[in-house]
């Protein structure tokens, strides 16, 4: 899914990822082009605002324990979030990789016809 290439400077080999098309494409299948999306975005942007474990994400959002533990196993699967332990109730953050492309989410919502300034009916 991934394409990785090496680069060669001065004797050390370097692995270099490239992945912004393809985490682009995968943000639009997983919050805009299938059933979830828009549960996964808000909690994404949940997850923006403060580090929540499931029993906090599901008093934010109103539904099912296992909804949201679903969910966050998708986007844990995907690298969009973390946890820093797999203790029960361990607090999910949203991934390094994704904090340092969240315009990337800005375009998806667009994409999604999600006004930005309403947050896509953040909670």
């Amino acid at each position: 899914m991934l394409k990785t290439y090496k680069s060669l400077a001065g004797n050390v080999a370097y692995l270099m990822v490239e992945y912004e098309k393809d985490l682009k494409k995968i943000l639009i299948w997983l919050l805009g082009g299938s059933r979830g999306g828009l549960m996964r975005l808000k909690i994404l942007l949940l997850l923006k605002k403060k580090p929540m474990n499931p029993h906090q994400l599901t008093r934010a959002l109103n539904v099912n324990y296992r909804t949201v533990i679903y969910h966050l196993e998708l986007l844990e699967r995907y690298e969009l979030v973390s946890r820093l332990d797999v203790s029960y109730g361990a607090p999910y953050f949203i991934s390094d990789r994704l904090e340092k492309r969240w315009d990337l989410i800005r375009d998806v919502m667009r994409l999604m016809g999600i006004n930005e300034e309403t947050r896509g009916g953040e909670p």
